[in-house]
């Protein structure tokens, strides 16, 4: 398994990236078979230099050796989840209510982080 994030400092012009992410492993077989098309993120520093049509490498947290390409096909930015979720389809996150999404979200993110951020859906296809 691949510990340095180096590595993938190292990689990322090879495929033409932006950046990198990470996703727990649950979440990226989602996107990796297609069944999740919309990440969510606080529209913190790194997401506010995300443009259309960028693409970045997307790795299994729990996995680094699994890694996948990712184009941005729009960012759906909203003060809140509530919001967000007045235009888009919650299901295409993983999430089913926004309730099941704060339960997992608020372990690696404070409330108050999102509040001083607002909330992305960062809405991808997988390219490799």
């Amino acid at each position: 398994m691949i510990k340095d994030k180096n590595y993938y400092e190292s990689i990322l012009p090879q495929f033409d990236c932006k950046f990198s992410m990470s996703v727990r492993n649950k979440y990226f077989n989602l996107i990796k078979s297609g069944q999740k098309d919309i990440e969510l993120r606080a529209f913190d520093g790194k997401r506010r230099q995300m443009k259309v049509g960028d693409k970045f490498l997307l790795y299994d947290a729990e996995n680094t050796d699994n890694y996948i390409i990712c184009k941005i096909l729009n960012l759906h930015v909203a003060p809140d989840f509530e919001t967000l979720f007045s235009k888009l389809d919650i299901k295409r996150t993983g999430f089913e209510t926004i309730k099941e999404l704060e339960d997992v979200v608020f372990k690696f993110i404070t409330k108050e982080e999102f509040a001083k951020n607002s909330v992305v859906g960062i809405e991808i296809e997988v390219v490799k």
